[in-house]
C-alpha cells in the first residue's frame, strides 16, 4: 500500500456520484477585551433611570428624611412652645416703670418684674424660664404684665430704679398688684415664680378693679415687705 502525503481532496463523492460542497471551517476569535458598546449604553441608561427614579421618590424629602416621612426636626419645631422674647418688656427708666404700674391700677393686671444683671449667671439661667411663663399665665382670670430691668445702666453704675428700690441682690422678682408691691423674692426657681403668679391672679384673692383691692394690696405689701423679704434673706 502506497502512502501519500498529498492533501486529501476537498470534495467528497457520495455513493450516488454527486459531489458534496466543501466542509465549512470554524474560526475561533479571541474574546473582546473591551465591553460592547450596546452593553455600556444599556448600563448607563439603567443607572440614569435608577437615579431619576430615586430623585422622583425623594421629591418632598428634606433634612435627610426618608421618602414619605416628615422632615427630620419637624416635630420638634411644632412642639417648641417657647414664648417669644417680645412678651417680656424691658424698661430702663422710672418713668417707663410708672406707666406700667398705672396700667396695672386701671386693669387689675399683675405686674411681674425680673431684676437682672448681664454678668449674673443665675440671671441668665432663669431668664429662659421666665420668658416661657408668659404663655398661658393669665388663665386664672387676670392678665399678667411681664417686665425685666437691668440694674446696671449704660455708665456701668446702678440704675435709678434699682437705687430707688434698694435692690441689692439679683435675680430678684417683684410682684405688683394694683400698682402696689405685694411680694418680692430672690430666686432662680421657675416653679416658685409660677406659684406666685397663680396666687396673685386667682379671682378669689383679688378683685379685678384697683379701687376695691387697693386696701387689701397694702396689707399684702406690708406682709411681703417684712415677712417674704426676710425669708429670702
Amino acid at each position: 500500500m502506497i502512502g501519500s502525503f498529498l492533501p486529501l481532496p476537498t470534495t467528497i463523492t457520495t455513493t450516488s456520484g454527486r459531489p458534496l460542497p466543501p466542509r465549512a471551517t470554524t474560526t475561533t476569535l479571541p474574546f473582546p477585551t473591551t465591553p460592547l458598546r450596546l452593553g455600556r449604553r444599556q448600563i448607563r441608561v439603567s443607572v440614569s433611570s435608577s437615579s431619576s427614579e430615586s430623585n422622583e421618590e425623594g421629591v418632598g424629602s428634606t433634612n435627610g428624611s426618608l421618602p414619605g416621612l416628615p422632615p427630620v426636626g419637624e416635630e420638634e419645631e411644632e412642639d417648641d412652645e417657647s414664648c417669644p422674647v417680645e412678651c417680656v418688656t424691658e424698661f430702663k427708666t422710672d418713668e417707663e416703670f410708672s406707666r406700667f404700674l398705672e396700667r396695672s391700677r386701671a386693669t387689675g393686671a399683675l405686674v411681674v418684674v425680673d431684676f437682672f444683671r448681664p454678668s449674673c449667671g443665675s440671671c441668665k439661667y432663669i431668664e429662659q424660664g421666665f420668658m416661657k411663663l408668659c404663655k398661658g399665665s393669665g388663665d386664672h382670670g387676670s392678665p399678667v404684665i411681664f417686665l425685666k430691668h437691668n440694674v446696671i445702666d449704660e455708665y456701668d453704675e446702678q440704675s435709678e430704679v434699682a437705687d430707688r428700690l434698694r435692690i441689692k441682690v439679683v435675680p430678684l422678682f417683684h410682684f405688683y398688684k394694683a400698682g402696689v408691691l405685694v411680694e418680692s423674692f430672690a430666686t432662680r426657681d421657675k416653679e416658685r415664680i409660677t406659684a406666685a403668679i397663680a396666687k396673685y391672679t386667682s379671682p378669689d384673692l383679688y378683685f379685678p378693679f384697683a379701687g376695691r383691692s387697693l386696701r387689701r394690696s397694702r396689707r399684702s405689701n406690708f406682709y411681703s415687705k417684712y415677712v417674704h423679704t426676710s425669708r429670702a434673706i
